[in-house]
């Protein structure tokens, strides 16, 4: 299936909510159970207002945000992909948990991401970072197909070889063409493990996000926070995904299904 068609798909499969917290009147879906006071909120409260799935359960503790879900994306995927083996499988449904610290603290010391989930997008579905199993060929340049079935789909994303945790290697097209806006920078499209947002490739002024520091990013406004924050891109050029945390990070490897087999 090419872009466009994958896209036009997309536009009608993507169900979207606009999450927003507080605690005399919280969204579907969002359950503020902290006992922190109302700045500590602020992080929170911008973060879940970008178009989160309608699916994710969210709950606010004392010194965590925790989300839940099934790891399915809110987005049509393939029928099969294709796995090293020459074999072909279909996405399964994952139940997921996936915790943050309610406010992220930026590390001068970078940690490497580790095979398996890095961060949760705002579909439903997982990031990894660039690499396949073996931990250093690069999956969106190792995209290849069985028959006309693909390892990796148009939104450079797939399932681990098992069915399960599909997860995406790149920028997820499916998620970046129906939230960002031309001209304009890419809006929220997840968060990872450090707590720190990511967003697709698109700065300020909706061209390519340059300054980028080793871990793919830099500190600046978003229309999330346009007081600024620290948040990654993921960009159309290599590395693609994240390969390290500026944050400071409990889990480095992620909990969230297996290294991928792929």
């Amino acid at each position: 299936m090419n872009r466009l068609a994958y896209l036009i798909v997309t536009l009608s499969a993507f169900t979207l909510t606009q999450a927003a917290c507080s605690s005399d009147d919280g969204a579907d879906g969002v359950d503020d159970s902290s006992n922190g006071t109302e700045g500590d909120s602020a992080f929170a409260d911008a973060l879940l207002s970008g178009m989160w799935a309608d699916d994710i359960s969210v709950s606010i503790e004392t010194d965590t945000i925790v989300f839940s879900g099934d790891g399915y994306p809110n987005h049509d995927v393939l029928e099969a992909y294709a796995l090293m083996d020459q074999s072909t499988i279909d996405v399964t449904a994952t139940d997921t948990t996936f915790t943050i610290p309610r406010v992220p603290e930026y590390s001068e010391t970078v940690t490497d991401t580790s095979l398996g989930t890095i961060g949760l997008a705002i579909s439903g579905a997982v990031y990894f970072n660039p690499y396949e199993g073996d931990g250093t060929s690069v999956a969106i340049d190792s995209n290849f197909d069985v028959g006309g079935i693909p390892f990796l789909d148009a939104c450079n994303g797939h399932p681990l070889g098992t069915g399960s945790t599909y997860h995406y290697h790149g920028v997820p097209y499916c998620i970046t063409d129906v939230v960002d806006t031309d001209g304009a920078h890419s809006s929220v499209i997840g968060v990872l493990l450090d707590g720190f947002p990511v967003y697709g490739p698109n700065g300020e002024d909706g061209s390519a996000a340059t300054d980028l520091d080793e871990c793919s990013g830099h500190d600046g406004p978003t229309p999330e926070f346009p007081d600024g924050i620290y948040h990654y891109h993921l960009m159309e050029t290599s590395p693609y995904s994240v390969t390290c945390y500026h944050g400071v990070v409990d889990d480095a490897g992620g909990g969230m299904g297996p290294p991928p087999g792929e």
